[in-house]
């Protein structure tokens, strides 16, 4: 079967929808709306697409993403380790004729998707620079969210069960509950990374995708998460915090918990609790909660390549 490259610009709808959400030509264009390349390998028979890399270069640097927490490649149809080779180098000889000095990749966490591991190899192979992050990941099946978590923090889940009620908020409560979430980062002298202004703008493109979430009594928040669904079988919460006053119940063990139920009624195989990588070191204290709650710790892998 013979591939060869085909290179398009903008962010105009791809022919075939993006895998995961952060791929997506809308969720590309809520990043940046200008400098986008799309690298796809074609088919040379039907013009059938296997693989695609999308890429936003600017002032010399090739990045995917731009503002997200992963990109990279998306295989759609099966590649052999040559063929995803010869798509990675074609790509490679495209970038440099445009001006790139630099590649950065970020990939989505490795147990996203088992072709990951060829592809890194691939990369590696290239000459990229490999580094991790660690993210924790819990994976919704059968058993029950408390059976997952260690003792200490089902006492907390049973205490805040007692206190609190869980909620599947409705959209008009974005604005109140990043309002929230803003407050507790604060607390914890933290910040965080997308304006209300550009997150209404993300519900508002992606409404069947995103998702509120909260605990507390009906006079006050005591917990709260915004969640996005990056693809029909993984959850990302995206911001998730309780507040100070409530360090000793964590209600959001209790939270965590519902969105375990509301995954498992909605056929949902993971969620990807985020990274434990605080100002690029690992935060042991954030990946020991995470693995008591029952997160499972998965590579999150960039790649960087300097080019001649």
């Amino acid at each position: 079967m013979k591939f060869h490259l085909k290179h398009t610009l903008g962010t105009t709808a791809f022919t075939k929808h993006a895998k995961f959400l952060f791929n997506d030509s809308a969720h590309l264009k809520l990043q940046t709306p200008k400098g986008w390349h799309h690298f796809e390998y074609v088919t040379s028979s039907n013009k059938a697409i296997h693989a695609r890399l999308s890429f936003h270069i600017q002032r010399g640097e090739a990045r995917t993403p731009v503002r997200a927490p992963f990109g990279s490649l998306e295989i759609y149809k099966k590649l052999t380790q040559r063929q995803i080779e010869d798509f990675l180098e074609q790509v490679t000889k495209q970038v440099v004729m445009l001006g790139v000095k630099k590649i950065f990749i970020r990939h989505h966490p490795d147990r996203y998707s088992e072709k990951l591991n060829v592809w890194q190899t691939c990369l590696v192979k290239a000459g990229f620079k490999q580094t991790n992050d660690i993210t924790s990941i819990i994976l919704v099946d059968d058993k029950s969210f408390e059976s997952k978590i260690k003792i200490s923090e089902r006492q907390k889940l049973r205490k805040a069960v007692s206190l609190f009620t869980f909620e599947h908020a409705d959209r008009t409560e974005l604005k109140k509950i990043y309002s929230f979430i803003d407050s507790c980062r604060k607390e914890r002298n933290q910040s965080l990374s997308m304006s209300l202004a550009d997150l209404k703008k993300l519900f508002k493109t992606f409404p069947d995708q995103l998702f509120l979430f909260k605990v507390g009594t009906p006079a006050t928040i005591s917990a709260a998460a915004i969640v996005i669904r990056v693809s029909p079988k993984i959850l990302y919460t995206f911001y998730y915090s309780h507040a100070k006053v409530y360090d000793r119940i964590s209600p959001v063990v209790f939270l965590i918990s519902g969105i375990y139920d509301f995954a498992k009624k909605n056929k949902i195989k993971m969620i990807d609790l985020g990274t434990s990588m605080v100002e690029n070191k690992l935060s042991r204290s954030l990946l020991h909660f995470k693995k008591s709650i029952g997160g499972i710790s998965d590579n999150k892998s960039t790649f960087t390549k300097m080019l001649s």
